[in-house]
């Protein structure tokens, strides 16, 4: 097992080109860390300078407190699956698994066994093991591929969207085998995805990154659950997080976050001075619905309804104001309905408007 760090590792293609952005992070041993974020944030070009594909601008890449930023790919023994199957088509299947073994001249009854362990947990059929990889389903392939790179033990294993290609059922299929066999084996394994879902199923850690900067480094739940800028806050969850435009004021002894149309009382938070220019957050799953009237929640208006498996999404409307709420699909709201909406303060994360950075 391994650990890597990287130290301020900056990317620049030609001149202008920002693809990571003085990007510091350490990556425990033993950990399935995910690097998360929209198409061209720069997780994966992080991943390649982790494997020695792309030699960073500037900064430092260190595994195992050693520094290989000037090492080749191969003397850093790592493995890495990319997006699309990486196998060699003109070998069969078993082939294409025993490479990594035979390379090692391991024994004949040793290349064997570990074949065979490795078809049991990627559940490859016995029967497409003497079959070139060329002629088999896009599945089947990234399951050999898979067993490929894990074939012998290696300092880090590298994923690259290794499942966005795949229909469903083999996505889930393949996503829960990747994270028994990290556990089992325990090694450092990181993980490149812009499917959020895949990360909170998959990773100890998430790396969330926008725009070559990384946002976010932390647990999965902290990840969720405190989101430190509007972005993790809403690129996380389906949907993301609510934000209202609001102003803190005090009127009549009590501390309102004013949107106009809508009001939230809040407790004092310290530092915080009037006037200031805010965004309240909250999960849709985390609003309170009543159809009947309770004190202290906010009247509004259910404008339109969304099933979401047995889950109903609302869409709540007060004045100019809408926000989407998560509900038992057994709540029998209607559109066109009035109901009442709750902001549990547990769940209520206020950001600062103009930084769009959390402040509490």
């Amino acid at each position: 097992m391994a650990k890597v760090f990287l130290k301020n590792a900056t990317k620049i293609f030609g001149k202008t080109v920002v693809a990571v952005n003085n990007l510091t992070m350490q990556i425990p041993e033993n950990e399935l860390v995910c690097l998360l974020g929209p198409s061209g944030c720069g997780k994966t070009t992080t991943m390649r300078i982790i494997a020695g594909l792309e030699t960073p601008t500037s900064g430092r890449v260190y595994i195992n407190d050693q520094d290989v930023t000037d090492l080749p790919p191969k003397k850093r023994n790592i493995s890495m699956v990319f997006q699309l199957p990486a196998v060699y088509e003109t070998l069969t299947a078993y082939e294409n698994i025993a490479f990594p073994l035979r390379c090692q001249n391991q024994p004949r009854e040793k290349i064997k066994k570990r074949v065979g362990e490795l078809v049991e947990l990627f559940e490859i059929r016995k029967e497409d093991l003497e079959t070139k990889a060329m002629r088999l389903a896009v599945s089947d392939r990234q399951r050999i591929s898979l067993a490929h790179a894990f074939a012998i033990p290696r300092n880090v294993y590298l994923l690259d969207e290794p499942l966005s290609n795949l229909d469903p059922k083999s996505r889930t299929d393949l996503r829960i085998k990747i994270k028994q066999i990290q556990k089992r084996i325990g090694e450092t394994l990181i993980y490149v995805t812009h499917d959020q879902s895949e990360a909170l199923t998959l990773a100890d850690r998430i790396a969330v990154m926008h725009e070559g900067k990384l946002l976010q480094y932390d647990v999965a739940e902290n990840v969720y659950s405190n989101p430190t800028n509007t972005f993790v806050g809403w690129f996380l969850g389906n949907p993301g997080m609510n934000f209202v435009d609001c102003v803190y004021i005090r009127r009549d002894g009590k501390r309102l976050l004013d949107a106009g149309s809508l009001k939230y009382e809040i407790g004092d938070i310290k530092g915080l001075d009037e006037g200031r220019e805010l965004m309240l957050g909250i999960r849709p799953e985390n609003i309170d619905v009543s159809q009947t009237k309770k004190e202290g929640w906010i009247p509004c208006e259910c404008t339109y309804t969304e099933v979401i498996g047995n889950r109903l999404l609302l869409h709540l409307q007060v004045g100019d104001i809408v926000v989407k709420a998560k509900v038992s699909a057994d709540l029998p709201v209607s559109e066109n309905k009035r109901v009442w909406m709750n902001f549990p303060s547990e769940y209520v994360r206020l950001f600062d408007r103009k930084t769009k950075n959390t402040i509490s």
